[in-house]
């Protein structure tokens, strides 16, 4: 099989997951489209179509550490942190995703946090400690407008919505105006005396000079011109506060036990001199599981609100329907029907349906349809799950738990447990070709099952310690299995002996392929090789000295080998059945690749990361330049 001009590139589909860690999490780009983190890129959500596209960030960029969108909402600025340990800013056009400006300052190493003016024509961010640089910027022209030290933690900056010329920040100990004054920027402080030692964690500025500063105890500051107006007790009163949004009618405050308060400004000529700024309307509550709330975004015609949790979930609530919900239901809409919350640790994709199974370090199993981009089922056990195989037909899951290994029937939205097999933390499963048997990973043995009358038909011994990885051939007549001790096997299952050896000892092997014919494997381990493996002789092998692969697929008939590492990398690597490989692109991902998966016809990707994403790529080959198929 020649593989003579032959390329191959991942193209990016989808993402079932968020990242938490950065600074607004999720912005609105429009009152349909959402922006959040998803592991080191910025994607892009239809939340009624869907859809979702991409701005993948540049090689050298490690992570993100912030981000904001213009009031216009056509641009949104990142901020973020490089390879080399230095920082930049840059500003993307929201519609075209195209970049349009990187901004980097001297005095700041990286930043923390950043704001558009309300014309969207200047940008102010703020630099890493110990000063806390704030750097007004014309960032159209790439020019420096001011700069100064706060000297203190600086959790939020904004500019005030009537003067471009004025800024407000605050944190821990901190809340401060700034006004622009001949090229220097004037700091005055707010509140002073108690007022002033509050831990401040986010603010936002009401119609007209009005801000409203929350403080991490509970309580809301009201400033006027400068000046103190009032405190509002707030119902998430010694609860820990994380995130303030205004909306026309008053402000929103959420934080910890996923809890979030909804305030009405009282009317003035109705409001005596004793009686409140606001008054409490509504607080509505979802599932404690899903930690905090860190963000709030609302939408430009105030239609919903998007909500991050610090559990990776991203969900709508419906903030223009506010005064006909009630308090006791659960309102909040999670897209994607919600995402893992931990590490994907395993993934199995059905061949008859639609549909990619996997489990998570969250202790909880997802079936996710990747035509529709749902979650059709979702159950949290009480327990640890160590792996997963979904049927070919659909019907039936594999979980292998502390112990013992289970059989579920996946029903709709629901599992529902129909045997048991006496393995503790099974590491290892997976069914044959046709479903009618599986392999089942007991710490170094592997055990044969029927999968229909569920009858123990052989067990495979000779590894010495744990096995990492299985394989069936495409004909289910034989299996392969690498493990820890440095072995690569191949065995008969006619009659359940090892049929080919090959033993590296002084290598942790983590995963086995076979080939399209089943005549040789691809495996990898901790030597930082990928090799071949023909009638136990190496036939081929693929150095990477610069990352460690930890998770093999060969797809397109042998064409491609896709490799997952642990620097958090997946390429296409021409592979073909013989002759030289020709190495691909790393697509940098997210933190560490521990699952691939791929679909019947080898069109589709999935790729799990330690970061709780499960990405949806398209595989693409091309020949001499032009896409096949």
């Amino acid at each position: 099989m020649s593989t003579e001009g032959l390329t191959a590139f991942l193209d990016f589909s989808h993402c079932f997951g968020a990242k938490a860690g950065i600074r607004d999490n999720v912005v609105h780009t429009s009152e349909t489209m959402v922006a959040y983190p998803a592991g080191r890129h910025l994607c892009t959500y239809n939340t009624e179509t869907r859809d979702m596209s991409f701005i993948v960030q540049a090689e050298h960029v490690e992570s993100m550490t912030a981000m904001a969108t213009s009031h216009n909402r056509k641009y949104i600025g990142v901020c973020e942190r490089l390879t080399d340990g230095g920082g930049q800013v840059t500003i993307f056009n929201a519609a075209s995703e195209k970049r349009v400006r990187t901004l980097t300052h001297p005095d700041c190493k990286f930043f923390t946090a950043l704001a558009f003016s309300i014309d969207s024509k200047f940008l102010v961010t703020v630099g890493c400690a110990p000063e806390y640089t704030l750097v007004y910027w014309n960032w159209y022209q790439n020019k420096v407008v001011a700069s100064g030290r706060v000297n203190t933690q600086v959790k939020r900056v904004s500019f005030s919505p009537l003067d471009n010329v004025q800024l407000a920040t605050s944190g821990p100990g901190l809340l401060k105006l700034w006004r622009l004054q001949e090229n220097t920027l004037k700091g005055f402080n707010m509140v002073s005396g108690k007022a002033a030692m509050q831990s401040f964690a986010d603010h936002t500025w009401a119609p007209g000079e009005r801000l409203l500063a929350a403080t991490e105890n509970g309580d809301v500051l009201v400033i006027e011109q400068g000046e103190l107006r009032g405190t509002i007790k707030s119902r998430l009163s010694g609860e820990t506060i994380n995130t303030i949004a205004c909306y026309s009618s008053g402000f929103i405050i959420a934080g910890s036990e996923a809890r979030m308060s909804v305030y009405e400004k009282n009317d003035a000529k109705d409001r005596s001199e004793d009686r409140e700024l606001y008054h409490h309307f509504k607080t509505f509550k979802t599932s404690d599981s899903l930690g905090e709330i860190n963000s709030l975004s609302l939408s430009p015609g105030e239609e919903n609100l998007a909500v991050f949790f610090s559990s990776n979930q991203v969900a709508i609530f419906p903030i223009a329907s506010v005064d006909i919900l009630k308090e006791e239901q659960n309102h909040f809409q999670f897209l994607g029907s919600g995402f893992h919350a931990g590490a994907v640790t395993a993934i199995s994709v059905c061949v008859r349906k639609p549909l990619v199974a996997t489990c998570g370090a969250d202790r909880s199993v997802r079936i996710w349809n990747y035509l529709d981009k749902t979650c059709e089922v979702c159950k949290t056990f009480p327990d640890d799950i160590s792996s997963i195989a979904i049927h070919p037909s659909g019907f039936h899951l594999l979980l292998g738990f502390s112990d013992k290994l289970r059989l579920f029937n996946v029903l709709i939205e629901d599992l529902r447990q129909y045997q048991e097999f006496p393995i503790k933390s099974c590491k290892q499963v997976k069914f044959s070709n046709g479903g009618h048997l599986f392999a089942a990973v007991n710490i170094s043995n592997i055990i044969i099952y029927s999968t229909y009358t569920f009858e123990k038909l052989g067990v495979l011994i000779s590894h010495t310690a744990l096995v990492k990885s299985v394989c069936w051939s495409p004909d289910d007549l034989k299996l392969a299995s690498a493990g820890i001790d440095g072995a690569v096997y191949e065995w008969s299952l006619q009659g359940y002996s090892r049929v080919e050896e090959n033993v590296s000892r002084n290598v942790h092997y983590s995963c086995v392929v076979y080939n399209q014919t089943g005549s040789g494997v691809v495996a990898c381990g901790d030597d930082r090789k990928i090799t071949e493996l023909i009638k136990s002789s190496t036939s081929r092998e693929l150095n990477t000295p610069t990352s460690r692969v930890q998770q093999l697929l060969l797809t397109n008939g042998d064409k491609i080998l896709i490799a997952g590492t642990m620097e958090g990398t997946v390429s296409a690597v021409v592979w073909g059945s013989e002759g030289v490989v020709k190495e691909g692109t790393p697509v940098a991902v997210a933190e560490g690749i521990t699952a691939l998966g791929v679909t019947k016809d080898d069109c589709i990707l999935f790729v799990g990361t330690e970061d709780g994403m499960l990405f949806q790529f398209d595989i693409h080959l091309m020949e001499h330049g032009e896409v096949m198929g």
